[in-house]
């Protein structure tokens, strides 16, 4: 981008949702790199309008404005913001892999998922663009609800460490600042793709005519996924991927 990003961080104890409210601020006028942090969402969303449990003392849930001056795809933005939270988590010498689209797993316990929403224009720019980022840093006190026991985890194993989750942060922004500064360079494309756990495995994934079953095969320029299934290559760029074992 020709102008570097330069943050301009607001936190909260508690807010139904940061992107819901940073999409608000963008309306107003806010401006580009406004990052609204909350320790505490009591309506997270995630894709599809999936509830996000955002419980106060275990996560990180932030969004960050952006008004890039140049064509730019949701995709793009959301495989961004995947890789610069890869490199945050990896940064503590912790192991980490990523799920198309959005989503990053340790020990095979989802513990980060983004949702990038946004205006666009008629020539294909957006007014705004709001990331969302939702980390999992520590175990809630009371576990995790059963409805996602069995698929949430956390970045770290120990108790809610302020000062650990403030260097968190300021990882995180510095990676996220790192590749949108480089826009319309791609050079997070590689790692996006190279650290893909789901690449060779079978999947069930949605298409038009319901679920279907396939073989993960790469992420292709538009970082769609692209599927084999009985011999069909399928370009995924939404929907459901699951594993099977």
């Amino acid at each position: 981008m020709s102008v570097p990003l330069q943050f301009e961080l607001h936190t909260v104890e508690s807010i139904k949702s940061t992107n819901t409210a940073l999409k608000s601020l963008a309306k107003d006028g806010a401006p580009e790199g406004y990052v609204l942090c909350a320790l505490q969402q009591t309506a997270g969303r995630g894709r599809m309008n999936r509830v996000f449990f955002s419980p106060k003392g275990t996560g990180l849930y932030l969004s960050i404005l952006l008004r890039p001056a140049l064509p730019l795809s949701p995709a793009a933005l959301t495989c961004m913001s995947a890789v610069a939270v890869f490199d945050t988590i990896r940064s503590f010498d912790l192991p980490c892999g990523i799920k198309w689209v959005n989503d990053l797993y340790m020990h095979g316990k989802k513990v980060c998922g983004i949702l990038v929403e946004g205006a666009s224009k008629q020539n294909g720019i957006f007014d705004y663009a709001v990331c969302g980022i939702g980390v999992n840093l520590f175990p809630p006190l009371e576990g995790f609800p059963k409805s996602v026991a069995d698929k949430a985890g956390a970045v770290f194993d120990r108790a809610f460490d302020e000062e650990l989750r403030k260097t968190f942060l300021k990882r995180l922004l510095l990676r996220f600042k790192h590749y949108y500064d480089q826009l319309p360079a791609l050079t997070f494309a590689e790692t996006y793709r190279s650290n893909q756990f789901c690449l060779g495995k079978p999947v069930l994934f949605s298409a038009e005519t319901g679920m279907r079953r396939g073989t993960a095969e790469s992420i292709d320029d538009a970082f769609r996924l692209v599927v084999d299934s009985d011999g069909e290559k399928i370009s995924l760029d939404r929907g459901d991927v699951v594993l099977l074992d």
